[in-house]
């Protein structure tokens, strides 16, 4: 699904799209307690310089975070089947709600709305 969308994996779990001054992230998260689900969070990181080092976008600081979602909230993964299923369902979620969502920012739109890693928030 990454692949498709022309995200570069940076960790097992971290994805993420160069933008004109900012990244677009994708990450998987597990469901605690050992459950079979997981979940897809998307958000941008606008850390003030670019480009980021491999590195810094490993250990980035989520911005304006979103969450895909699934009917019941989080992605099943039991079996290769509902892995499968459920990566259809968020490459559909996503150009649902996370592409349009990408599409409507813009570095300005971020600058106002977030603010660079490591400086105070207001």
């Amino acid at each position: 699904m990454a692949n498709r969308l022309n995200y570069e994996q940076i960790t097992g779990v971290v994805y993420v799209r160069a933008r004109d001054g900012w990244y677009e992230l994708l990450g998987l998260q597990a469901s605690t307690w050992g459950n079979p689900f997981f979940y897809i969070n998307y958000g941008v990181i606008y850390p003030g310089h670019f480009p980021l080092s491999r590195e810094e976008l490993k250990n980035h600081s989520w911005q304006m975070e979103q969450r895909l979602h699934h009917p019941g909230g989080a992605f099943p993964c039991a079996s290769k089947a509902e892995i499968a299923e459920s990566a259809a369902h968020a490459e559909e979620e996503f150009k649902r709600t996370a592409a349009p969502w990408f599409e409507s920012l813009t570095l300005e739109v971020i600058k106002r709305t977030c603010r660079p890693q490591g400086t105070e928030s207001e």
